[in-house]
């Protein structure tokens, strides 16, 4: 018999993945424990399967800024437990609790394994785009010089502040407007990120300059020796230039001043092709570890 439960275990959502994914699962136990103790954490969007009253399957409901838009991630299955449905009854479940909340946009998140996508295809999600996991070690990747002709990189200067939201939000376009709609939108998402440069927030930012302008960026998110890269952002009129490349090279020079072992990024490929974002990961030595698969559902 199967069962399903809301679930407030971190120790036994980790489990399920790290059984499922092994290595491909890179979030630690510490991670998880930061979602289910947060205040704002709801049980009843992590679900449980139970096969017999032993776990055998798990899945996230993820909420987003708009309020009629969610994602859902962690779909797992124990591989002994496979062919007895409890991935259907699992997406089962998460869309009669989305269809409740009055969900308008379902976006499921999946490693490219065939038995998930497949799961999701069955119940009327379609591939909308891959996610790749690409990561750098910097002290075995030869970075070239700096070319200041093509633009001057450095930290971003308090000046900079009123017009880094509006540079961010810009250059991510129009690879990335499915996301800034999950942030309701530009001038939402230009009014969230203001903080996210401030020097209080924790963040490390590069700025590309041209002319005394800036026309692009990047940064990373420091913890221990790894760090998790935002990617390399530039304004659409300076694109094909070489200035992701100067980003790309002062990023990782950057990772190996602060001792880095590892550099992470998550970027956007399509179904069928690289997106240019990607080829410039890779083109500077970085490696895919991991793909995902998103797929969408509209439920009105």
């Amino acid at each position: 018999m199967i069962k399903v439960k809301g679930c407030i275990e971190a120790e036994l959502w980790h489990s399920i993945l790290k059984q499922c994914f092994g290595r491909l699962e890179r979030r630690t136990l510490e991670d998880l424990r930061a979602i289910t103790e947060s205040p704002h954490f709801d049980p009843s969007r992590l679900l449980l399967a139970k096969v017999d009253g032993k776990p055998a399957g798990c899945i996230w409901i993820k909420g987003l800024l708009e309020k009629d838009r969610y994602e859902l991630w962690d779909l797992a299955v124990l591989k002994e437990l496979w062919g007895l449905g409890v991935e259907d009854i699992l997406i089962d479940k998460a869309l009669e609790w989305l269809s409740e909340k009055g969900a308008r946009l379902v976006r499921a998140h999946t490693h490219s394994m065939e038995y998930y996508v497949s799961a999701y295809k069955r119940h009327g999600f379609k591939p909308v785009r891959r996610i790749l996991r690409i990561f750098w070690e910097p002290e075995r990747v030869e970075i070239g010089p700096p070319a200041e002709e093509i633009a001057q990189v450095g930290e971003l200067r308090a000046e900079d502040l009123d017009t880094l939201p509006n540079v961010f939000v810009e250059s991510l376009k129009p690879y990335w407007d499915w996301w800034i709609e999950d942030y309701g939108g530009g001038e939402r998402l230009k009014e969230i990120s203001r903080s996210w440069f401030e020097p209080s927030g924790g963040l490390l930012w590069l700025v590309a300059r041209k002319d005394g302008r800036v026309i692009g960026l990047t940064g990373f998110h420091v913890k221990g020796r790894e760090g998790t890269f935002f990617g390399v952002m530039v304004l659409p009129d300076h694109r094909l230039k070489g200035v992701g490349w100067e980003l790309m090279k002062a990023a990782l020079r950057k990772a190996l001043e602060f001792g880095l072992e590892r550099l992470t990024v998550y970027t956007l490929a399509y179904l069928d092709h690289l997106a240019p974002g990607a080829v410039l990961y890779l083109k500077s030595g970085g490696k895919i570890e991991a793909e995902y698969v998103q797929l969408e559902r509209d439920l009105l």
